[in-house]
């Protein structure tokens, strides 16, 4: 399940037509790792872009966002990667991982595919991953494709499983109420001493905003709404969450859509680390 919200009304809005090249680290990678030449690089990327757009019209796909390495960009990734490098136990779940970008990203820093598992609500975008970085022959990862909202999946596989948890662009897509089950879903699949990292869109003073459906609201995180969110999730679980840092900025992505019906003047990006603490509870 990835980036900016569910289906909207008007999809075309955030197909992207002008595209005069990708992400500069993305097509470094798919000139050195995946070997398609040069000019061929933004076609394919094209190409590919407009199949799964079809298939689901997020705005991160129409607008070329999902060959950022989120996962990478933040603070921790360092870290991250040292932990999962130096403990070949350690398990890293990729929420709303789309094609596979930072997994992939992962793999490529020296990372075990056997510690790399995907999760998301398409299961063609796996398929389209694979014709895109062209490493079906090199890299063969978990992969699950479910609804996070489902109450009926079988969710056995994942939990309790997890060192590790990215979800960027993940949570915004719901209202509060969508969020704390969501989050209490996510709990369950992490272990004591886990650690999730990520970023969603948020706001300055937190509160509930027209989604980008227009049916409803999602619930944009301010810093101190966040750290209530995990309480909540905390309380609901049985589990212990401890937010650890939380970064507040206006970046270039909410400046692009401002103008939008369901922006606001102190919309922005809000993103965290958060830390599973050991306690007896009723999940592990």
């Amino acid at each position: 399940m990835s980036d900016c919200g569910r289906k909207d009304p008007g999809p075309s809005q955030w197909l992207q037509t002008n595209v005069k090249d990708i992400d500069a680290a993305a097509r470094q990678l798919l000139q050195t790792y995946s070997g398609i030449a040069p000019e061929e690089v933004l076609p394919r990327a094209l190409a590919i872009r407009d199949q799964a757009f079809a298939l689901y019209p997020w705005p991160c796909i129409g607008q070329m966002r999902f060959l950022r390495f989120s996962l990478a960009s933040y603070p921790a990734y360092a870290g991250v990667l040292e932990r999962l490098k130096s403990q070949p136990e350690c398990m890293f779940l990729d929420l709303g991982c789309c094609f596979g970008q930072d997994i992939r990203k992962l793999f490529i820093d020296g990372v075990q595919p056997s510690q790399l598992v995907g999760l998301d609500l398409v299961p063609e975008f796996n398929k389209l991953s694979y014709d895109l970085f062209q490493d079906v022959h090199r890299l063969q990862f978990e992969f699950h494709a479910r609804d996070i909202m489902d109450d009926g999946a079988d969710w056995g596989p994942l939990e309790r499983r997890f060192d590790v948890l990215h979800l960027t662009s993940f949570l915004h897509i719901w209202n509060w109420t969508g969020q704390v089950k969501a989050a209490s879903r996510v709990a369950s699949f992490a272990k004591p001493g886990s650690v999730l990292i990520g970023s969603g869109m948020g706001s300055r003073v937190g509160g509930e905003f027209p989604n980008l459906e227009r049916t409803g609201t999602n619930f944009r995180q301010s810093e101190e709404s966040f750290r209530k969110l995990w309480l909540e999730v905390g309380e609901k679980t049985g589990t212990r969450w401890q937010v650890d840092k939380t970064v507040f900025e206006v970046m270039d992505a909410t400046r692009a859509n401002k103008d939008q019906a369901w922006a606001e003047p102190d919309m922005g990006i809000l993103m965290f680390e958060v830390a599973r603490t050991a306690r007896r509870d009723t999940i592990t």
